[in-house]
């Protein structure tokens, strides 16, 4: 049995897929940006109201919250599509598989190893690399036990 680069959970979950921010989005930064400049260019006949000010921040405090909940949420969520992926491709070593590839190429081969590559797991068939969700076939009882 071959299985190559398995990486820790840490690692699955450092790993962000294209989260960018939306156009047009303030983020925290921005917002301490606004609230500096508020403070400072206040009217000082009238400056800001204490309690308004706290308001304000424990908005903004309950608000970060909220999106770091919603980012570890979305983390979690791909660590355990990527564990998921890894439990299905090691379940077919040792099986023949019917792949159709990106290319148009349609194959059979036994599935001899699972390898990561850009985080996701691939299996080996007949030496070569290629994403398991192009497995369109695997074949009943041809499974070799004893290799695993």
């Amino acid at each position: 049995m071959y299985v190559n680069n398995v990486g820790s959970i840490d690692e699955l979950m450092r790993e962000r897929t294209g989260q960018t921010k939306q156009p047009g989005a303030l983020g925290k930064d921005d917002f301490l940006k606004l609230l500096i400049t508020q403070l400072k260019h206040q009217d000082p006949v009238n400056p800001v109201d204490d309690k308004e000010f706290i308001a304000q921040l424990a908005q903004f405090s309950s608000l970060e919250q909220m999106q770091n909940l919603n980012t570890n949420l979305t983390d979690m969520m791909l660590a355990q599509q990527k564990l998921s992926a890894l439990g299905q491709a090691m379940q077919m070593i040792g099986r023949e598989v019917e792949l159709f590839t990106k290319d148009g190429e349609n194959l059979f081969g036994k599935v001899t190893g699972v390898q990561f590559r850009n985080g996701w797991p691939e299996i080996i068939v007949n030496g070569k690399l290629y994403d398991f969700t192009e497995v369109v076939a695997i074949r009943e009882g041809v499974k070799d036990d004893s290799a695993v």
